[in-house]
């Protein structure tokens, strides 16, 4: 580590620590005085929220025990310090030294981009790596992005490839489809209805709803993975010829807030429904491009 990454090391434990949500005021003031108030556990769809431990519930989503260490390798936080911080996921996107998860995460409220950003993955032993943010070294789908919104998107050079790490391909053969299965991985999301150790994926088992046919340069479907507050950028995972493809990453649901949402069924005219942008089109196009270029 080098002696510039020490001091946002101790940022980024703190920030980790206080379980805030999104690109809201985090943590806790002095005193103990929360900054935001706890959140409400939704939105959950149809019923119970079962997110749960990578390790406990991969399993019986059917992850053998290679395919959840890669997954820690390949997902976990993804975070800025300044001006304000922010919280979400990502994961890294068809090279190890690159990452693909919600472009809201890196702006402020007023348009100003981010600094001080970083990805940590969630390996037996992590690593955190600082973010490249500018232009040469970023691709995002809008500047700012209209958070929830198609343009929503970012890759994201790392300063330095994780070693030994190898992204979920992307697969453009086979389009995604209603009534698909996924696993989706997020870093921690806010209130949960489990305890889960902030060093494990948390993950569930969901489905793709519904497919629409999209107007704008990326694709996206419509899912009942449950979702909450640093929900955005999760990877969404689902098996294709028997091998795990990366699918999209969560990017908007419904008022997670709103207790009404808490295991509402699932219904797009009532927001009970979390959306995901795809991994391919304009977003594959982007990655791919970001790639060629190299450091």
């Amino acid at each position: 580590m080098t002696p510039a990454m020490k001091p946002l090391l101790v940022l980024v434990g703190l920030l980790l620590a206080s379980g805030g949500s999104g690109a809201a005021p985090l943590g806790d003031g002095a005193g103990g005085k929360r900054l935001w108030p706890r959140p409400v556990p939704v939105n959950i769809i149809d019923g119970k929220d079962d997110r749960g431990s990578l390790v406990e519930l991969g399993p019986g989503l059917g992850l053998s025990s290679g395919e959840v260490d890669r997954i820690r390798e390949v997902s976990g936080y993804v975070g800025c310090l300044s001006p304000s911080p922010s919280l979400g996921s990502g994961a890294l996107y068809l090279t190890n030294d690159q990452i693909l998860t919600a472009g809201h995460i890196f702006f402020e409220p007023s348009g100003q981009r981010r600094s001080k950003c970083f990805f940590k993955n969630q390996a037996s032993t992590p690593v955190m790596v600082g973010l490249r943010l500018d232009d040469g070294n970023a691709r995002f789908g809008a500047v700012p992005p209209k958070p929830g919104s198609n343009n929503d998107y970012a890759v994201v050079r790392l300063e330095k490839p994780i070693a030994g790490a190898e992204p979920f391909p992307v697969e453009e053969r086979a389009t995604v489809r209603s009534g698909d299965d996924l696993i989706v991985v997020t870093a921690h999301p806010a209130g949960m209805a489990r305890e889960v150790d902030r060093a494990i994926p948390v993950v569930q088992g969901c489905k793709v709803r519904r497919v629409p046919i999209s107007s704008a340069a990326t694709n996206f479907y419509r899912s009942d993975c449950d979702a909450t507050g640093s929900s955005s950028g999760g990877m969404h995972l689902s098996r294709v010829g028997g091998s795990l493809v990366f699918r999209g990453i969560t990017i908007t649901t419904g008022h997670w807030r709103d207790p009404k949402f808490h295991g509402a069924p699932y219904s797009e005219q009532r927001g009970s429904v979390t959306t995901v942008l795809g991994t391919d089109a304009a977003i594959l196009a982007a990655g791919r491009a970001l790639a060629r270029q190299g450091y």
